[in-house]
């Protein structure tokens, strides 16, 4: 029977924090686990999906977990070392330093969307940085979160790490705990309780939550180029995906023929979508009937364009694309998250009027633009406040070694991947070295006239 949170907790709480040897071995090994185990991976997403791409699993959850610890271990002995500096002329001879320490036991809450992923990346960050880790997995997906408890058994001692499995009591115990840092992935809402119970221990948070990411397409773009990048982005993992294009801005001239670009895309990457092996199901009943509830909303009020029919299969809760044109911006699915096959394709006059469009919303996770001009790109690179942008691809920003990811307001606080991962997880202690040779005195009680010259000159400069 597996232990409490709170029980858990305690033993790691006893234990050393990980050396940086133990840090590069557990991680050398943990490597090797997951590629010995890959096929064992791909088949948990299966069963708790019904149905996943087998090659969605490989890229986004296994290869960028792999890449993501190759990059920690080419890396971690220049973050683990010291960052000395002179201090400036008027503390001459001196230096200082930042010293990174691990944190103790911090806790990373992961979401079901990409359980896998999302709960192995920011536990390498934690690790790197020498933390004891408690992981909770979600119950959503139950399959896989029992093979990320045995991966992590296997290369990791029970005093270094623990995976909490379980409902949402579990859950509920785990957010209560006195970490010295909480990563929590997963929705707005749910982050705003995170957050509050970890108020009460004064604990600092990472927020990787979501939000409305828009697609801007420059008039002068290759208007099927863009549908190729858009339809890539958003029927991945069948739109469940935090970064997901969830609504494009584009010229009302070109809006047509983005429309035909993007279902004739549809058609050639997900011909028969509901049994073609490549797209994927809704997790499970209650998401897929929220799809169907918010298709129902807007066929009742929208010019909606199902690509390939109405048909669904309820039974694997197979969900086919539709495309909702120019729907009221106060309207469901262009106020929440949609997470899904569900994408809306607004018509605008400039792209003036697409950056007032977003502005007067919650800062995105991410914002994708489709434009080769240099001007136009910088515009909005400036005039935007998101978590990232891609510019001329989608997801694969998320990819990038060493690149932080990390949302803004509503999207999230914080951020990791590569040193911003190792950083956010580590105490970073400033230590001041003074030197045999100290003119600090100068600058101190009692001042003499000459010592008041000197502080006169050194104000002044």
């Amino acid at each position: 029977m597996q232990s409490s949170p709170t029980q858990q907790f305690e033993k790691l709480l006893i234990a050393q924090n990980l050396t940086v040897e133990i840090r590069k071995a557990r991680l050398k090994k943990l490597k090797i686990v997951i590629k010995n185990k890959t096929a064992e991976i791909v088949k948990a997403l299966n069963k708790d999906y019904g149905r996943r791409c087998e090659q969605e699993t490989q890229i986004a959850e296994v290869m960028i977990c792999l890449d993501e610890i190759n990059h920690t271990l080419k890396h971690l002995d220049a973050w683990v070392k010291p960052q000395t500096k002179a201090s400036s002329y008027k503390f001459m001879f001196s230096k200082s330093a930042i010293i990174a320490q691990p944190l103790g036991v911090v806790g990373i809450i992961a979401p079901w969307n990409y359980p896998f992923n999302l709960a192995i990346a920011p536990f390498v960050a934690a690790v790197s940085a020498g933390n004891k880790v408690m992981l909770k997995p979600s119950e959503i997906t139950p399959h896989t979160s029992q093979i990320i408890a045995d991966i992590l058994q296997d290369v990791f001692l029970d005093t270094e790490v623990a995976v909490c499995l379980g409902d949402l009591k579990v859950a509920q115990e785990f957010s209560t705990l006195p970490f010295k840092h909480i990563l929590f992935t997963g929705s707005t809402a749910v982050g705003k309780i995170i957050m509050q119970a970890a108020a009460c221990h004064l604990t600092p948070v990472t927020l990787e939550l979501g939000g409305k990411s828009p697609v801007i397409i420059d008039e002068k773009y290759n208007i099927k180029k863009a549908a190729i990048s858009i339809v890539a982005g958003k029927f991945y993992n069948a739109g469940q995906t935090c970064i997901a294009p969830d609504y494009i801005l584009v010229n009302k001239n070109q809006q047509q023929a983005l429309i035909t670009a993007i279902k004739d895309e549809v058609n050639r990457c997900f011909k028969e979508a509901l049994t073609n092996p490549d797209y994927t199901a809704i997790i499970n009943d209650n998401h897929f009937n929220r799809l169907k509830k918010l298709a129902q909303q807007c066929e009742q009020k929208e010019q909606c364009l199902w690509v390939q029919g109405k048909d669904f299969d309820e039974k694997l809760n197979i969900f086919p694309p539709l495309l909702v044109i120019n729907p009221d911006e106060n309207s469901e699915v262009m106020q929440n998250e949609i997470f899904g096959p569900i994408l809306p394709i607004i018509g605008i006059g400039s792209i003036d009027e697409a950056l007032t469009f977003i502005n007067k919303r919650a800062n995105p996770l991410t914002l994708y633009l489709f434009s080769n001009n240099s001007k136009l790109i910088r515009k909005v690179l400036k005039n935007t406040l998101s978590g990232s942008v891609a510019v001329n691809e989608t997801l694969v920003q998320f990819a990038q070694d060493g690149l932080p990811f990390g949302g803004i307001g509503e999207s999230g606080t914080g951020s990791y991947h590569g040193k911003k991962g190792f950083d956010g997880f580590s105490h970073l202690k400033s230590v001041y070295y003074q030197s045999r040779l100290n003119f600090n005195s100068l600058a101190r009680a009692p001042y003499t006239s000459f010592k008041k010259k000197i502080v006169k000159l050194m104000s002044s400069m």
